[in-house]
């Protein structure tokens, strides 16, 4: 019987975010579209409207004007940089895994690259 070698990296299984995305779950580094427009914008600094309640004030790459949007509003994300320290199924061990969101999904459960 043949053994195989271990992993070098752990395996993590994901959901897949929703696509549109609630724009309240954008973060600092993010790079979004809005559905009817394809343009990336990037954010640069996030935070709650103080006079509007349920509104972001984003300010994005390439504009001097903050967005002003509601925080319920759809959202294409693009990309979603996330660090995430999980355990691993088996050992309990916690790594360190960085993944993109947009491309990977949340994540659920992982294994080490021990096993």
């Amino acid at each position: 019987m043949q053994h195989s070698e271990p992993a070098t990296t752990p395996f993590v299984i994901t959901n897949p975010l929703p696509d549109p995305l609630a724009a309240s779950k954008l973060q600092v580094g993010d790079t979004f579209a809005f559905p009817e427009d394809p343009t990336p914008l990037t954010v640069l600094s996030a935070r709650a409207d103080s006079h509007f309640n349920g509104f972001l004030l984003l300010r994005v790459d390439g504009s001097d004007l903050p967005l002003c949007i509601r925080e319920t509003e759809d959202v294409r994300p693009l990309r979603m940089p996330r660090t995430f320290h999980l355990p691993c199924v088996l050992c309990g061990e916690v790594t360190r895994s960085d993944l993109d969101l947009a491309t990977n999904g949340e994540p659920r459960l992982l294994v080490c690259a021990r096993h």
